[in-house]
């Protein structure tokens, strides 16, 4: 226990502690027993005064039956204790005008009451994970119905990171329905505070939501005890919020670069699947042109001839004759003279030359010579071949 009453005054064990003189004083009023519980309702209230190498100074009732004020002593572990007077002191020396363990809900201790200079209370209370959300929810609706806010402070490791989704409920609490959606914990030895503030904001591009070591969820800041203080009547490190908002517009920076480069990644994408779709249509549609001009070389090339074919179609030729006239069969073979590659023969077989010399075509039969590079379909027939000879002579 913090407090006690001597001669109807409010002492603070750490507060007789530090002088020599005031601690003799009371040690002397404790063994005349003068000590008293400041709970109003405490049945046994007699304390006495203890101060150690081991433990800091604190009273104790001799009879811990029926006190309120001694079921919240044992509830507060050493090590609660030890942070809560660190706090104190803290802010104390500060000038707050501070006092630890002080009654003001029914059955229940505050760990520290600060009187602001503007004439109003805050209650600050110190909780570890081991506080269920009905008891959290109890206490601030009494802290309400008072007329006075309360501040959380959680004891635990510093050094963890915090994930909102992650954590025990005191801390999600805090972070979700503190008044800034922030939390402050300190260590297990009262030197060391870790401020925490969740990024509500969604970093979703695509259907996909991003994450980054740079930017966690969570907004962190480390400092001493002694950099803790209040801002705008809220428990904080002086200048957090406005680092906070720094924090988050730094991230959306780093987002929206990411998103930036992630567009122009899909816009190469994309054109190079266009590219790639286009040429292969190229080829494709170059295949299908080789492929035309194949074919249309392959019906200008007669299919090869047996003996027996020839046989049969010059025992059935006199028929053929009497239905496909020599002029009918000169004209269905004139559009193909054009092209020197390719043999031109007839619907019957029949191979066609045209004079280079008269220009007429004619079957082969009629010609001297024909043939040769370039000169496929080409020759001299015979009836130029002789009016040559005769010219020679």
């Amino acid at each position: 226990m913090e407090n006690a009453l001597w001669n109807g005054q409010l002492v603070i064990a750490t507060d007789i502690a530090k002088g020599y003189l005031l601690e003799k004083e009371i040690r002397k009023a404790s063994s005349r027993k003068e000590l008293h519980c400041p709970d109003p309702e405490c049945q046994h209230p007699i304390l006495r005064y203890c101060h150690g190498e081991i433990k800091g100074a604190f009273f104790a009732h001799l009879n811990n039956e029926q006190c309120d004020y001694a079921v919240f002593d044992k509830e507060n572990t050493l090590i609660m204790r030890t942070v809560r007077r660190n706090i104190y002191e803290s802010f104390k020396n500060k000038g707050y005008n501070v006092c630890p363990e002080v009654k003001i809900l029914v059955h229940h201790y505050t760990h520290l009451l600060f009187d602001m200079a503007e004439g109003s209370k805050i209650a600050v209370e110190i909780g570890t994970q081991r506080l269920s959300a009905n008891r959290i929810d109890s206490l601030t609706d009494e802290y309400r119905k008072v007329g006075i806010p309360v501040k959380w402070i959680v004891l635990g490791n510093t050094d963890t990171p915090v994930r909102e989704n992650q954590t025990f409920f005191l801390k999600r609490y805090l972070l979700n329905e503190s008044i800034n959606k922030d939390l402050l914990v300190v260590n297990w030895d009262g030197t060391e505070v870790a401020q925490y503030k969740a990024d509500p904001n969604k970093y979703e591009y695509n259907g996909r939501i991003f994450s980054s070591d740079n930017y966690p969820d969570t907004y962190t800041e480390y400092a001493t005890l002694s950099d803790l203080t209040f801002e705008d009547n809220e428990l904080s490190f002086a200048g957090y919020h406005e680092r906070y908002q720094e924090w988050v517009a730094k991230k959306r920076a780093a987002f929206n670069k990411k998103i930036k480069l992630l567009e122009e990644e899909n816009r190469k994408r994309l054109e190079e699947i266009h590219r790639q779709a286009k040429e292969k249509s190229e080829l494709f549609r170059e295949k299908q042109e080789r492929l035309r001009r194949n074919k249309s070389h392959q019906s200008l090339i007669a299919p090869p001839v047996s003996i027996a074919d020839v046989q049969k179609k010059q025992a059935s030729s006199t028929v053929v004759t009497m239905d496909i006239t020599y002029e009918q069969l000169r004209q269905e073979v004139l559009p193909r003279m054009v092209q020197q590659e390719i043999q031109i023969r007839d619907s019957l077989g029949r191979r066609w030359i045209k004079c280079e010399i008269c220009g007429d075509v004619e079957t082969e039969d009629k010609f001297g010579s024909y043939g040769g590079i370039n000169h496929v379909n080409l020759g001299v027939c015979y009836n130029c071949s002789r009016k040559n000879r005769k010219f020679e002579h």
